[in-house]
């Protein structure tokens, strides 16, 4: 699976790119703002995109995220340090949507996946 990953944390990044090809999975890019998380997502088409919620640029990442799911109908998973609810609540994230919380662990991240996956 081909996964678009947007973060600007390179300790997050490394964490991503010692865990997704442990679960299969295929980091294409990686961008540091959501206007070229979207950008990307247009070009690649991938199958997933992992995104932070705190990007550079105009755009963040949470409405980068609500753009490539609603536009392009592809998954989105949040990396955030926050709780669900708290993101839910104060930057209006989907009802649905799928958070991962930093630091990243292999077993969340595989469950995520799958539940993104399973969303479609």
């Amino acid at each position: 699976m081909n996964i678009v990953v947007a973060e600007l944390e390179e300790k997050t990044i490394h964490e991503l790119k010692n865990i997704l090809p442990n679960l299969g999975h295929k980091i294409c890019c990686i961008v540091t703002s959501g206007e070229e998380a979207v950008q990307k997502t247009l070009e690649i088409a991938p199958d997933l995109v992992i995104m932070d919620i705190d990007l550079k640029g105009e755009m963040k990442g949470v409405d980068a995220g609500r753009k490539i799911m609603e536009d392009y109908n592809i998954p989105v998973i949040f990396m955030t340090v926050f709780t669900k609810n708290c993101l839910t609540k104060s930057l209006q994230l989907p009802e649905n949507a799928i958070t991962v919380s930093k630091p990243l662990k292999q077993d969340h991240l595989k469950y995520a996946i799958s539940i993104a996956l399973d969303n479609l």
